[in-house]
């Protein structure tokens, strides 16, 4: 059986069933506490709504002691103190409770902005159990929904389970897919330096095996599993992953609280060099990995492969108990399977190629031929010596592998392979350890400067020419710049940075660009600094300075031109949008009067609250949108206002 030991979330926890449920309706999840989210977890647990408009009834006696308004995130929200000390924070909202409602408008008005924080005094805003304090909707991101999270006295969100807060769940969590990594250039899974995946087989109920895995030296474990729910159309989280050997628990992760000072942890908790093959939660604590949820295990997760057949179990549970195990068979010898083709993209010359590819604080050098090769590779190390690896060796007749490990004082290394029928490579590396002093490279135009806790453990990078880049619709200045590898993680952020060109004409409409599958991105939240753009990011990839001249469009606007409005308070709505920067700022008004218009980002529609009287009679309606770039789109409308 899968041991449980719950976590004290709180010196005021709770009795069962003292958390009134948010919703009339039944308890149904469609996300669940601690799941992936693209570099961090998930701080709470997300309920389904059938739509907009439900009453959110309040868990427990309290105040209100924070509401938000923002287009992004979580869109609108509340906050509620309870008596207990714990916060539960309802976002995705709609509206809010009449006081709390007009309270807000208020505030909005005199700031003439949609976007608010404010925070009520305690006594203002009291609210008993099972109180409507507002209603479900779909603001921020996503389809409807309700997000419900509890934090506890630090302010660090927990599993609500552990609080009372249950739902109904009788499926065990599904097992898809088992990865094994080496620990570096020393070990091998299946004769090869390169993580192996297994496929999942169900032998039973909750029971799951796979085929055997041949390792040596020093491996790790990871899993990508669900917890299916509504007939398997809703693919939820686990709570608990454990891995053993016989009866020793090697290593364990427990779901159970989290804090918003490292919850991007889940950068290195799911494998993030190998998310195109699996979403693998690792279990092994990566360096620099501080989160809670990688605390239950004394040890760091690696495993050393024995001389003798073994059982590894990996063993997980859902929030409600459910159980699955795997029955993984480990030998010792290295295998002869051919392995799979290469997930990393490659510079190729007749048939022969070098690939380079990142495995967290290691690297894997591949050389590959198109017909049986009997000559080894040689790799040369412009560096000091390497802490381990450097040494080219055969996988098949095709393929030759060498990693590098570099040590702890390397802070460049070129790495060089030569060979008679390859083409001519070599790749220079700039390497920062985690703890080293702050260091700034240049690598031309584009500038790195890395923080003593941004690597996770090692950060290779390197900065070369992309091989295609998406077009865009306004001018790209100077030349793009790739910051290998894409996925790399990176904790504190780094600063990227590149020149402010000398002949930019309106140098406010220059920011900086990162290219992400189609499309370009503005970097929101770059900085002027002594003629650069500085942008501190936790993504590599590709960048560019690029000059936004276009304004944002206003299309299908209501009412239309000389329309005679329904009331007093007709319905105003518009389409907006912008290819370049992205919208800033949305003004609409009538005469004097500033509206408060609702901004919906993923539709691209604003639309007016209707909370105050239009004046009577002709009336013009003036919408003016503004980029970050600070161009301005206006478009204005006449229309009659009836008595």
């Amino acid at each position: 059986m899968l041991a449980v030991c719950l976590i004290a979330v709180s010196a005021a926890s709770p009795a069962e069933g003292a958390y009134a449920w948010p919703l009339d309706l039944p308890p149904v999840l469609t996300s669940s506490f601690g799941e992936y989210r693209p570099g961090r977890f998930h701080a709470g647990i997300d309920l389904r709504t059938n739509g907009i408009g439900r009453d959110v009834h309040a868990a427990a006696p309290g105040y209100i002691s924070r509401v938000r308004v923002s287009p992004w995130g979580y869109g609108k929200a509340v906050y509620l103190k309870l008596r207990d000390g714990h916060t539960v924070v309802y976002a995705h909202l709609d509206d809010f409770a009449p006081d709390l409602r007009a309270y807000v408008r208020e505030a909005q008005h005199q700031r003439r902005s949609y976007t608010v924080d404010l925070y009520p005094e305690p006594g203002r805003f009291p609210v008993q159990r099972g109180e409507v304090v507002a209603k479900s909707g779909r603001t921020g991101i996503g389809f409807p929904h309700l997000h419900y999270e509890i934090r506890d006295t630090a302010e660090r969100p927990v599993n609500p389970r552990l609080l009372g807060v249950t739902w109904p769940d009788a499926v065990a969590p599904e097992i898809r897919k088992i990865v094994v990594v080496p620990d570096g250039p020393d070990s091998r899974v299946d004769g090869d330096l390169r993580p192996v995946v297994r496929t999942a087989r169900r032998t039973a109920p909750g029971q799951y095996t796979c085929d055997p895995v041949y390792a040596a030296g020093s491996v790790g474990f990871g899993m990508d599993m669900i917890d299916p729910a509504d007939g398997g159309a809703i693919k939820l989280g686990v709570r608990v992953l454990r891995t053993l050997c016989g009866d020793e628990e090697r290593f364990a992760t427990r779901m159970d609280r989290l804090s918003y000072e490292n919850h991007r942890n889940a950068a290195v908790s799911y494998h993030p060099f190998l998310l195109d093959r699996g979403r693998f939660f690792v279990q092994w604590r990566w360096p620099g990995n501080v989160c809670e949820v990688y605390q239950e295990s004394p040890g760091d997760g690696w495993f050393d492969v024995p001389g003798e057949p073994v059982e590894i179990r990996m063993e997980i549970e859902d929030f409600a108990g459910n159980q699955s195990v795997i029955a993984i068979p480990l030998r010792p010898e290295p295998a002869n399977d051919e392995p799979s083709t290469s997930d990393v993209r490659k510079t190729s010359s007749e048939g022969a190629s070098v690939s380079l590819a990142c495995m967290g604080d290691w690297l894997i050098i591949t050389a590959s031929f198109s017909e049986p090769e009997e000559a080894t590779p040689v790799l040369e190390i412009d560096a000091p010596p390497p802490a381990s690896g450097g040494i080219f060796q055969r996988v098949d007749d095709h393929t030759f592998r060498a990693g590098y490990r570099p040590s702890d004082d390397t802070r460049w290394a070129v790495l060089g392979v030569c060979h008679p029928d390859l083409p001519l490579y070599e790749r220079e590396l700039v390497v920062f350890h985690r703890g080293d002093p702050a260091r700034s490279v240049d690598f031309g135009a584009l500038r790195l400067s890395v923080a003593p806790e941004s690597p996770y453990g090692t950060l290779f990078t390197r900065v070369d020419m992309p091989p295609a880049v998406p077009p865009s619709r306004i001018r790209m200045l100077g030349r793009p710049y790739r910051l290998w590898p894409d996925a790399t993680p990176i904790d504190t952020p780094v600063d990227v940075s590149l020149p402010i060109p000398e002949d930019a004409e309106r140098p406010e409409r220059l920011h900086l660009y990162r290219a992400s599958g189609s499309h370009w991105y503005c970097q929101q939240g770059a900085k002027r600094e002594d003629g650069r753009l500085v942008l501190a990011t936790r993504d590599f990839g590709v960048f560019a300075v690029m000059e936004d001249d276009v304004p944002p469009t206003i299309s299908d606007i209501t009412p239309a031109e000389g329309a005679t409005a329904e009331s007093r308070r007709p319905r105003i709505r518009a389409h907006v949008s912008d290819v370049g920067s992205g919208v800033s700022d949305i003004t609409v008004t009538c005469g004097d009067l500033w509206l408060l218009m609702e901004y919906d980002p993923e539709q691209g529609v604003i639309t007016w609250e209707r909370d105050e009287d239009l004046p009577p009679g002709l009336q013009e309606i003036i919408f003016s949108v503004t980029d970050a770039a600070a161009n301005t789109a206006t478009v204005s409308r006449t229309i009659r206002v009836p008595e």
